[in-house]
């Protein structure tokens, strides 16, 4: 009788213990907010800044994951925008990605980037600095407000050595000086950008 007694009970701890390990977790019914980022506008003043938006929507992804975020087709805001005629004032964008089922909308601008050359060092080093400064507004759609709005910048650096072993000058890229700064901004807009929910 003992013998029986002591297996209950340890079939009753057993069995508490389970629960307590692994409690009910609430089922949640929350909604995957959607975004709708609009097409970067470039106001940089250089040629070929395909690898800048590149780089921009590569972090906009990373800061909003697939997993906890659906991305708006282009087409779906694009389809309202011809429809309305095309949006020019923040209302009318806000309008159009409400068309579009969006809970937030994202614009980009990229503005001047200002490259400064010069030399130094006692080895006379040639650098090519690059300012880049990207403007981003991200509205809440159902709202109509502001979310985000400001211009978040960084300056990238890339130097050379003048001359070298066939004693002619090197030069230094605006293109690597700008991706240098890519990647301070990359960790600038991971920090700085609202998480959203």
């Amino acid at each position: 009788m003992l013998k029986i007694k002591m297996i209950v009970f340890v079939l009753m701890l057993l069995i508490s213990g389970t629960a307590l390990a692994a409690p009910e977790v609430p089922e949640t019914t929350g909604k995957i907010p959607a975004i709708l980022i609009l097409p970067i506008v470039d106001n940089t003043g250089m040629m070929n800044t395909g690898y800048i938006t590149e780089a921009i929507n590569a972090q906009y992804a990373k800061k909003y994951p697939a997993e906890k975020f659906t991305f708006i087709p282009l087409a779906d805001y694009t389809n309202q925008m011809n429809s309305n005629g095309e949006p020019k004032t923040e209302d009318e964008v806000i309008k159009a990605a409400a068309a579009a089922r969006a809970d937030y909308v994202v614009r980009t601008d990229l503005q001047t980037i200002k490259i400064r050359r010069g030399f130094k060092g006692i080895f006379i080093k040639k650098w090519c600095a690059a300012e880049l400064p990207v403007k981003i507004t991200i509205w809440n759609v159902a709202t109509g407000k502001t979310v985000f709005d400001g211009v978040i910048q960084e300056r990238g650096d890339k130097t050379a050595v003048v001359g070298g072993a066939i004693g002619l000058p090197f030069t230094v890229s605006e293109k690597s000086a700008v991706k240098n700064s890519l990647k301070k901004l990359d960790k600038k807009m991971d920090k700085e950008l609202p998480a959203l929910q």
